[in-house]
């Protein structure tokens, strides 16, 4: 082999190296931008399913089953009827919450996801101004709204995801 020959083979290996670990960074990459979302979809499916779950209770304990209408026909009839305070009354343990803002606790829950991590899953009630829904109103209306808040430590962020509850009657 010549001086021109042993240049170019060298040549080659350096640019088949190079290559290699391109696509071997690009591969390490993809599979973290796979986990990340994988991860994502997993936080976003449980802030729903404890949005979902929430939504099906009463919106106030003052409305909560059983409803006593034979003592009070206009039930809930003024905004002043409402819970004064947000989150679970005294004995309320998840998952045995009857109302909508019982999920309003400043201390997380730990939901584990077989294979994919364990998530600190908590919500935020308050009660808001339909003008105004992003902030808490500072006084009881008709509507709350939600905050879900999950995070996770492989997760490079917070997944926050809102939810606005209001208060129909029918008889």
């Amino acid at each position: 082999m010549n001086t021109g020959q042993t240049l170019l083979t060298i040549g080659a290996l350096i640019l088949l190296g190079t290559t290699i670990v391109t696509t071997n960074r690009t591969s390490f990459q993809h599979g973290v931008i796979l986990q990340q979302t994988e991860i994502g979809l997993y936080a976003v499916s449980v802030a729903q399913g404890l949005i979902e779950e929430a939504a099906g209770k009463a919106f106030d304990s003052y409305t909560a089953p059983p409803l006593d209408t034979t003592l009070n026909t206009q039930i809930a009839t003024s905004v002043s009827d409402l819970s004064t305070t947000l989150g679970p009354e005294t004995g309320e343990v998840y998952p045995n919450f009857d109302d909508f803002d019982d999920y309003s606790t400043a201390t997380p829950r730990s939901v584990f996801i077989t294979g994919v991590d364990t998530l600190k899953i908590w919500a935020t009630v308050f009660y808001i101004n339909p003008s105004n829904p992003n902030t808490d109103a500072g006084t009881r209306t008709w509507h709350k709204r939600m905050l879900v808040s999950v995070t996770g430590p492989s997760m490079l962020d917070t997944i926050n995801v809102p939810y606005i509850f209001s208060y129909w009657y029918f008889r």
